[in-house]
């Protein structure tokens, strides 16, 4: 049975269900062919463009999943061709590829709508890891689309609770976050989890100091994607078993504006962007990105700091083994006062030695 586009667009039922078709764009014939190579052995089915002039042509006849462009190539670049992809093609996801690990590019990448960014010389695994997190994170934002679209027939063919709607509108915003957070924890594999442990964390503390429930959804919303301005890091800068140079701490440093930037668009009822943005602020001014202190900073971050300090201490990372919970605790009851809020500091200690929150 054939199917037929609709301005352009295919159905967003029979994009779900379509067997995985890639397009693969490089002016490399030799990078063309391996990455063919590479993705039909996983039983994709691949075409490839030499220049983003052709790939568009296919773009035109044929429907794709995801398109892994080069981003320097004769013409039209990669970051071109990515921009007229999200305006005639919405739903296609985005990969993009580099001869070089340039922050600039990668930033620029990420926040015209590509889901990830991949840096040559690539391995094997790295292209099929950023190929099947690109599919799953494309079929999480289809599937979200898809309830909108039912959402709003919903309401304009019926009468519709609003409780009802208000529940499903947060599932999709759930949805999103956990896609957003799927995406940043898909670059480095090392420390996967970290956000939704995070996340657990600050939320246990925010009831024990009485957040109201809607005040503490948002704040963790606000972990599960604290560390979302890490999408535009190197992978190798993520993933380096040794003590990072200044360059390259001073690039990891930029994530939390990076994530503000992101996030500041979206009209969250209450601050989230600025929870990700000062999350590694301390009550001192010795944090970062802006040195804020003591009452400059929003209480979320306060409670997100504890919790992601007390996670990244307690869990192993790979430059280094687990220093277990207890270091984590003593550092930051060291800290109280100075560096951390006392009262977040007191709760959180109080949740792991009553056994109330252990990590997972």
């Amino acid at each position: 049975m054939s199917t037929t586009r609709k301005n352009g667009q295919m159905p967003l039922d029979k994009i779900i269900i379509n067997k995985k078709r890639i397009l693969i764009v490089d002016d490399e014939e030799a990078v063309r062919n391996l990455l063919k190579q590479i993705l039909e052995r996983e039983a994709y089915e691949c075409e490839v463009a030499e220049d983003a002039e052709k790939a568009i042509d296919c773009l035109s006849e044929r429907l794709f999943d995801l398109v892994l462009s080069d981003v320097a190539m004769p013409g039209k670049s990669g970051i071109e061709l990515l921009e007229e992809i999200k305006i005639k093609y919405p739903n296609i996801a985005t990969l993009l590829i580099s001869g070089h690990a340039d922050k600039k590019t990668a930033s620029s990448a990420i926040l015209k709508g590509a889901i990830d960014f991949l840096v040559k010389p690539f391995q094997r695994d790295q292209v099929l890891i950023s190929v099947s997190n690109c599919l799953r994170r494309r079929a999480l934002d289809l599937q979200s689309q898809f309830e909108v679209e039912n959402l709003e027939c919903i309401i304009n063919d019926q009468t519709q609770d609003l409780l009802e709607a208000n529940e499903r509108l947060n599932r999709i915003l759930n949805s999103t976050v956990e896609a957003m957070s799927l995406a940043v924890e898909s670059r480095d594999p090392y420390t996967a989890g970290h956000q939704q442990r995070v996340a657990n964390i600050a939320e246990a503390i925010a009831q024990k100091m009485d957040f109201n429930d809607e005040e503490i959804q948002y704040l963790k919303m606000a972990g599960l994607i604290h560390d979302i301005g890490k999408i535009s890091v190197p992978a190798e800068i993520l993933c380096k078993p040794t003590r990072l140079s200044e360059a390259e701490f001073n690039i990891i440093k930029a994530h939390p504006l990076t994530g503000y930037n992101i996030l500041k668009g979206i009209d969250f009822p209450y601050p989230l962007a600025k929870m990700v943005y000062q999350h590694h602020e301390r009550l001192d001014g010795s944090g970062y990105p802006q040195g804020l202190s003591g009452d400059q900073i929003l209480m979320e971050a306060k409670i997100l700091a504890v919790a992601d300090v007390v996670e990244a201490m307690a869990s192993h990372r790979p430059y280094r083994s687990s220093l277990g919970i207890d270091a984590a605790l003593d550092e930051i009851t060291k800290n109280r006062v100075r560096v951390f809020d006392p009262d977040v500091v007191e709760i959180c200690c109080y949740l792991f030695r009553n056994n109330e929150l252990v990590l997972s």
